[in-house]
């Protein structure tokens, strides 16, 4: 894998080569099954035969497809898809399942063994549907959402014999998707891609992406010749879209999400949700336009000069919003994921592509790319605002998501990177 931007900044072009040579190589060196690939460099963390087929894989996969990579993607797709339940439902972690996998009483309680063992390959596996926080139950649509998503990537890359061998598959998922949505019109399924704070009930990152996902199943229909079935899907993200719109909008700012008790949650100003909404297509042009500037004069979303934090003010968060009580000790906190990560940078980045402003989007990448040279060319995979202006490390060094959203931002926008002789 030797593809290199064409760019006017040697920090740029070190950025994604070591990117690629440090991170996502080595995390596809050592694969437990064909399409296989780890969420950190050496698969010490989080597993050296698990996969994770929510946010990280699904920002891997694009990554690889645009190394070149689309046998990978491809066996990697077959592999989750094995995974899939009846009703539509994707696991976002999966791990061998020869004997019961440990912890069963903390992180992985959620697991219905031997329940949801299935065979792939000659050998045993079982997915994680449930949540440690059984009752709030977060990330319980991310895997579905990142499954049609990661079919759409893949769709733009074969021949559409692949896409009409796995549309059940795919559909299955969305069908799923819509069948977590409540009485409200929104999709539950609590944080998106955040599980401390879990946000209960309904977070504004899931409708934006299940909006996206939605899209995309049209798009895939479309793509078969569908054009009825290309409405049917169309017709169910413009109507999530605008609950969105009616439920989540404060004037010139969305909400963060809906509790179940408390209603409307918006405490804590501008956050990840605001470039959800612009990024995905479900904010209107007038509301970008009036929610663009807000953001960028937000200089808390770069704290420590690292993009991009999930909320501008993360100090505030009350009792109620923290992990559910629990029956072991969670090491990391109830307010784990209030830091800079890929996810947020990749939202920041896609919203800045929508409102054409470039000069964000290339600095943006020039401050992840001198973050990882400061850190011997790998990244972390959460930076926590500190109260001097700095930002402190957490998680592994070699986690593979800010590797995967460089390579993402930067081979996916070359009209913006390229040197002046390559406009």
């Amino acid at each position: 894998m030797s593809v290199l931007p064409h760019t006017r900044e040697d920090l740029v072009r070190d950025g994604v080569r070591f990117a690629v040579e440090r991170t996502l190589v080595p995390a596809m060196s050592r694969p437990a099954y064909p399409g296989h690939f780890t969420v950190t460099v050496d698969g010490r963390h989080f597993g050296s035969e698990t996969a994770w087929p929510g946010l990280d894989s699904w920002q891997m996969a694009g990554a690889y497809l645009q190394l070149g990579q689309r046998r990978l993607v491809l066996d990697y797709f077959a592999f989750v898809r094995a995974s899939q339940r009846a009703d539509g439902n994707v696991p976002f972690a999966i791990f061998p399942a020869e004997s019961r996998p440990e912890p069963c009483d903390t992180y992985l309680r959620g697991l219905s063994f031997p329940a949801d063992v299935y065979e792939h390959g000659g050998r045993k596996w079982i997915g994680l549907f449930r949540h440690w926080q059984t009752r709030v139950n977060p990330l319980s649509v991310l895997a579905s959402i990142c499954h049609v998503l990661t079919a759409g990537e893949i769709a733009g890359e074969v021949l559409s014999e692949w896409l009409a061998d796995n549309i059940e598959s795919i559909e299955a998922a969305g069908r799923y998707v819509l069948s977590r949505r409540s009485s409200n019109g929104l999709i539950a399924g609590a944080g998106f891609y955040v599980e401390c704070p879990p946000r209960d009930q309904w977070d504004g990152v899931t409708q934006c992406y299940a909006v996206r996902a939605l899209r995309e199943l049209a798009r895939m229909r479309e793509l078969l010749g569908d054009a009825a079935g290309a409405a049917r899907w169309r017709g169910e993200a413009e109507a999530l879209a605008a609950t969105f719109r009616h439920t989540f909008w404060r004037g010139n700012h969305f909400a963060e999400y809906v509790h179940p008790d408390r209603g409307v949650v918006d405490l804590r100003g501008l956050s990840d949700v605001d470039f959800a909404a612009i990024a995905l297509g479900v904010a209107t042009d007038e509301q970008a336009q009036v929610l663009w500037p807000l953001l960028t004069r937000e200089l808390g979303f770069w704290h420590g000069g690292m993009p991009t934090q999930l909320i501008a003010a993360p100090g505030a968060y009350e009792t109620w919003e923290h992990p559910e009580p629990l029956p072991f000790e969670h090491v990391n906190g109830p307010v784990y994921d209030a830091a800079a990560m890929g996810r947020v940078w990749y939202l920041d980045a896609l919203a800045c592509r929508r409102v054409g402003d470039v000069e964000r989007l290339r600095e943006s990448a020039r401050l992840v790319c001198r973050m990882g040279e400061r850190h011997g060319w790998q990244w972390h995979e959460r930076y926590h605002a500190q109260p001097d202006g700095s930002v402190k490390p957490a998680g592994p060094a070699g986690y593979c998501e800010y590797a995967a959203v460089l390579v993402r931002v930067i081979l996916g926008n070359p009209q913006v990177f390229a040197g002046p002789s390559d406009v």
